[in-house]
């Protein structure tokens, strides 16, 4: 009777398991589920980012005389704002590691340089960056780091 009431206990047991693992699985699909597509439209948010950065400011700050810039410039930046809004509404978040030490989980170092003031092992610059969904890395920022001089 104790082995079967052992045994009794054990498939319960590994019933519950079962169910638990089932249940975590399915929430890990959902969370994930949009991660492919989301990460395809950082593209598409880096070209806004990049046509809005190539737009000189002086044109911008003249608006009768270049009504049609500003309002395309407008027009491109209310684009991007309301696509990264609608990313965090499903949990893509970006992320500025600039001054922050170098993280190889979280960044890609696309070059080295020396720069006077600036801390070693510290971005100095990000060329893109970086968009965390639910916690886990989407896309890591393109980022410079400080070289040190010494060669450590």
């Amino acid at each position: 009777i104790s082995e079967l009431k052992d045994a009794y206990l054990r498939s319960l047991a590994d019933a519950e398991n079962i169910r638990n693992r089932a249940k975590t699985e399915i929430e890990n699909t959902k969370v994930y589920a949009i991660q492919k597509f989301a990460k395809d439209l950082l593209d598409t948010v880096d070209i806004l980012e990049l046509a809005l950065k190539h737009v000189p400011k002086d044109h911008l700050a003249d608006k009768v005389a270049n009504k049609s810039l500003v309002d395309l410039f407008e027009g491109v930046d209310m684009t991007k704002s309301n696509l990264l809004k609608t990313l965090e509404r499903h949990g893509v978040e970006t992320f500025d590691p600039l001054d922050k030490p170098y993280d190889a989980n979280t960044s890609h170092a696309l070059y080295q340089a020396p720069m006077p003031g600036k801390t070693p092992g510290h971005v100095f610059a990000v060329e893109k960056r970086g968009y965390i969904i639910k916690g886990r890395v989407l896309r890591p920022a393109q980022v410079g780091v400080v070289l040190d001089p010494n060669g450590n």
